[in-house]
């Protein structure tokens, strides 16, 4: 099913969210398992998610698969994707469990999940492509394009105008305003999940200044309950996580907590 507008907040920044409206991006597939068949889907969903977090890697025929890495190994030996087409990796990309994207795609529709999709590389034809695969399973509306690369960022904005897009970073000090101007960002994406209270970094005026340059906010994988509180009482637009079903149960403690 092609998930509705009850089943999935806004994808577009917003000001502070209640925790409900808050998106929860399962991280790779949840427990950063890469799993994205159906049935692994399904389970996400029915932990609360509202988006699956993937990884996708252009090979030599601006095809896009579904992995972390830009190279895999084959015969004791690492192949780079972007040496050769989708074809010659075939084999050993099945051998290693890694989808194609147009099945992660397919497998999140009917779960209905949206899609936070982590460029980590790509060229303008598969940026194309993608935008094609989207639009022919109605998925380009539920659909947010993110990467650490400023300059991947800025060929969404291209190839894809109206489709959210979210850059990451991994420096408390870097600039946050002038990196999301600078690629026609929509939302920031800082990693700080190795910091002990990120989301006192955001409280310290960072978002406020943030928001106020009209920009959203997507964090780190977060699965610490007092951070993940933190970043409900902030109303930050999502949090990614390894663990949907914390995310879930927090925001539904919390809206039970403001109805009494």
């Amino acid at each position: 099913m092609t998930p509705t507008s009850d089943r999935l907040p806004s994808l577009h920044r917003s000001a502070q969210r209640r925790p409900d409206e808050v998106l929860r991006i399962a991280h790779r597939g949840a427990d950063a398992s890469e799993k994205y068949g159906d049935a692994d889907l399904a389970a996400v969903a029915a932990q609360g998610a509202h988006l699956v977090e993937f990884d996708v890697h252009v090979t030599g025929d601006d095809r896009l698969v579904a992995c972390h890495d830009p190279v895999i190994r084959t015969n004791g030996h690492r192949s780079w994707l972007f040496d050769a087409p989708e074809s010659h990796h075939r084999h050993a990309l099945d051998k290693l469990g890694i989808p194609t994207v147009e099945g992660v795609v397919s497998s999140a529709k009917k779960a209905g999940l949206g899609l936070y999709i982590d460029v980590k590389s790509l060229t303008t034809r598969s940026a194309e492509r993608l935008v094609e695969l989207l639009e022919s399973e109605e998925m380009a509306h539920s659909a947010v394009l993110a990467s650490p690369r400023s300059d991947l960022i800025a060929l969404c904005a291209d190839v894809a105008p109206d489709i959210p897009r979210a850059v990451l970073f991994g420096s408390t000090l870097e600039e946050p305003v002038q990196l999301a101007e600078a690629v026609s960002a929509t939302f920031v994406h800082p990693c700080w999940e190795a910091q002990p209270r990120p989301d006192l970094l955001l409280a310290d005026g960072w978002l406020k200044r943030v928001r106020s340059r009209g920009f959203g906010v997507i964090t780190w994988h977060e699965e610490r309950p007092d951070v993940v509180e933190g970043l409900y009482a902030l109303g930050v637009d999502g949090i990614c996580t390894d663990t949907p079903a914390l995310l879930s149960s927090t925001a539904e403690r919390l809206h039970q907590d403001q109805t009494k």
